[in-house]
């Protein structure tokens, strides 16, 4: 089944702490997903180490929303979450994939968490005019 997004939702007590010790991991299993091969715009280390500062100091990493056909990003307002995406708003496979792929990694590093689908607002927003 094709997914504009992907939503990984973490508990009510997840902290960002929570990530430091996999997320170097989590991190490299999205890129060798994605498929993203490091270039003069795209590097890759770089944003790990910014992502990292954050997470040791407890606040909201970026996540990796750079060149390249997916990426991903955290969103912190009434919940926590990690939102998985397509430079275009297209529904694809590799969303799923990727999503359910990083989804089975946080459920072996016993990171609680749900996964959600296509919460983007300005997709629910088609959905409701169709």
């Amino acid at each position: 089944m094709k997914a504009y997004s992907g939503h990984i939702v973490f508990s009510d007590k997840f902290n960002w702490k929570s990530l430091e010790k996999i997320y170097p991991e989590m991190f490299s299993l999205f890129i060798e997903e994605a498929k993203i091969i490091p270039g003069e715009m795209n590097i890759p280390e770089v944003v790990l180490y910014e992502n990292m500062i954050d997470i040791k100091n407890n606040r909201k990493p970026e996540g990796y929303n750079r060149e390249g056909k997916l990426r991903f990003y955290f969103v912190e307002n009434e919940k926590k979450e990690m939102v998985i995406v397509r430079d275009k708003a297209i529904p694809n496979d590799e969303i799923r994939d990727v999503t359910e792929k990083i989804s089975k990694f946080l459920t072996s590093k016993k990171i609680k968490h749900d996964v959600e689908w296509d919460k983007l607002y300005l997709i629910e927003m088609r959905r409701k005019k169709r």
